[in-house]
């Protein structure tokens, strides 16, 4: 019989507590959305929208609808942490380091939504998934923190409208 490894009496520092994703979602989201208001109350200019977002949205096409709810929810999220925080990033900390690489990253991440009254906001949204996609190493967590996001955004203007 092979020896045991001894079992940790204590748990790993550098592992998350359990419901630590949950907590971290809970705490971002806020701050990115009063982000975004403070932004909107300051800032002259209205924020910038996409004009196909607000043809969908005023025509009340179910299909339509189910379409830009999809790929806000789903494909927008998949694509933009898979080239963000799964390309751009580890390539920007291994030569600036993770500081750096995460400010970068979510600086590009803002400016690509081509907003500059959200650019704040944005940029505060990909602060909070690079560093979660440093602490955790895996895409899966951004991925759905950034779905939530977009979904919540996109419940929003379905009843705003």
């Amino acid at each position: 019989m092979g020896a045991k490894a001894p079992q940790r009496m204590l748990p790993n520092p550098l592992s998350p507590p359990a419901g630590y994703q949950r907590d971290h979602v809970l705490m971002v989201l806020p701050l990115v959305a009063l982000a975004g208001w403070l932004i909107e109350r300051l800032w002259s200019q209205p924020s910038g929208s996409n004009p196909l977002l607000e043809l969908v949205l005023t025509t009340g096409d179910p299909l339509a609808l189910a379409c830009l709810a999809v790929t806000a929810v789903v494909v927008a999220p998949l694509f933009e942490e898979t080239l963000f925080r799964g390309v751009l990033l580890p390539v920007l900390t291994r030569y600036w380091g993770a500081a750096a690489g995460v400010g970068l990253s979510a600086l590009v991440f803002g400016l690509a939504h081509l907003s500059l009254g959200e650019l704040t906001p944005l940029t505060l949204l990909g602060l909070a998934l690079g560093w979660l996609r440093l602490r955790h190493g895996r895409l899966g967590p951004c991925v759905l923190m950034h779905g939530l996001w977009n979904g919540l955004t996109f419940l929003n203007l379905i009843l705003l409208t």
